[in-house]
């Protein structure tokens, strides 16, 4: 039974979040959205994403009220999305809607390379916690470890939650189920988090076929994992306001819209996603072989591709365009040359410039760089012609003054606004 003081709190949330929906300028971003993704550019849009919640929050902004697990989780996120809208707002869109969480169990990997310290540097939070490591992968015999995930769906217990969330926002959001839309497929990320990052580069000159076999194994129970999902029915569309891998949201008109239910989206109609960072340092025709090659298979099945994270790519973007018919974002991280990666792509794909970050942390945020950094993107997109998203994430710290990122919010938007007037 939920409690009546629950019901109320999340009622008056919602209607707080409908409020903010409603305003006209929730289908102006997302035609900004869309027409980046489009390669339709009006100008550059938006997006700061990545920060646990310790870091941004200020005052009771943030603080739950509610005990029922589910239903708190339900409450910070609107919570989160009224305090985003409030202080984060750049191109940001707020749909109207709640999305409840599908009941599901994913069995991933099987592998792990290290156990978590029972404390963290944060008291009281999963943030940061210590790992004692011992390498999983250091034979061919060791590669039975990595399993194929096997995938469950509770429906019953999915549809209890839908109507208990029906009921209680009835006449104020709309609820929609939500499965998965976004399948984090690093290959050698991981890999190299089983084997250990020492012994995983020595292995990619020493030992190649044990690396090709391991990608490959990951690379097959992923798509066997995606594939189930879509199988139940439990894939959700990120033709939205989704985080289109580490490359920001994904509108386009390029893609089936969302389903009316929430899921059974198919794989072909998403955005899909690859990254490796770890090969950041690796040479170009290193990365071809070990990460290219074996990734394209998983790429191929999507609608539309999304490459990067904070890796250089700005020396590999002719293998990579090669390499991925359907790609359409790329990742400009702060180890990428700006000005080469806008000449390479041009208008045919869209960027995600990832501003960097660390000029926020410090004694003082250096806001006249940061500034700077904007301006100059500016004009290089409109030299090259280019489709561009900022995308600010992978925020460590912000010393305890999270409006340092709200002040950043403020001047990357009249920044943006004031160039393109």
């Amino acid at each position: 039974m939920v409690k009546k003081q629950d019901i109320a709190r999340l009622q008056e949330l919602g209607k707080q979040l409908r409020d903010i929906a409603d305003m006209p300028i929730q289908q102006h971003n997302k035609k900004l959205w869309t027409a980046v993704n489009d390669l339709q550019m009006i100008r550059p849009v938006i997006h700061v994403r990545d920060y646990p919640l310790y870091l941004i929050a200020f005052e009771q902004e943030l603080a739950t009220t509610i005990e029922d697990d589910f239903l708190k989780d339900i409450e910070r996120n609107l919570l989160l999305r009224i305090y985003e809208w409030k202080h984060l707002r750049c191109d940001r869109v707020v749909e109207p809607i709640i999305k409840c969480p599908v009941v599901y169990t994913d069995t991933e990997f099987g592998i792990k390379a290290g156990n978590p310290s029972p404390k963290s540097f944060i008291e009281g939070s999963e943030y940061n916690r210590s790992l004692h490591f011992e390498s999983q992968i250091e034979t061919e015999a060791d590669l039975q470890k990595i399993k194929v995930p096997v995938v469950e769906y509770d429906e019953q217990a999915t549809m209890r939650r839908r109507d208990m969330l029906r009921e209680i926002f009835d006449g104020i959001l709309d609820v929609k189920l939500f499965g998965r839309c976004h399948f984090r497929c690093h290959p050698l990320d991981d890999i190299m988090t089983w084997m250990g990052i020492d012994l995983g580069m020595m292995n990619l000159a020493l030992e190649p076929e044990l690396m090709h076999q391991a990608v490959s194994l990951y690379i097959d129970a992923q798509i066997s994992r995606i594939k189930q999902y879509e199988k139940l029915g439990i894939l959700s569309s990120n033709n939205g306001f989704e985080n289109v891998g580490n490359n920001c949201i994904g509108y386009t008109s390029d893609l089936p819209p969302a389903t009316e239910s929430g899921i059974g989206a198919k794989i072909s109609h998403l955005w899909g996603e690859n990254s490796d960072q770890i090969m950041t340092g690796v040479s170009p025709e290193m990365t071809q072989e070990f990460a290219f090659e074996h990734e394209k298979k998983w790429a191929d099945m999507f609608g539309l591709h999304s490459y990067g994270c904070c890796e250089r790519l700005d020396h590999k973007l002719d293998l990579l365009k090669n390499s991925f018919p359907r790609l359409r974002k790329v990742s400009c991280s702060p180890f990428s040359k700006l000005e080469s990666t806008m000449e390479q792509l041009g208008s045919d794909y869209v960027i995600s410039f990832k501003p960097n970050a660390n000029y926020l942390a410090g004694d003082t945020p250096d806001m006249e760089y940061l500034e700077k950094e904007l301006l100059h993107a500016c004009e290089l997109t409109q030299k090259y012609k280019v489709n561009l998203v900022f995308n600010t994430k992978t925020l460590i710290t912000l010393n305890g003054e999270p409006w340092r990122l709200w002040n950043w919010c403020d001047m990357a938007s009249r920044v943006v606004e004031d160039f393109y007037k």
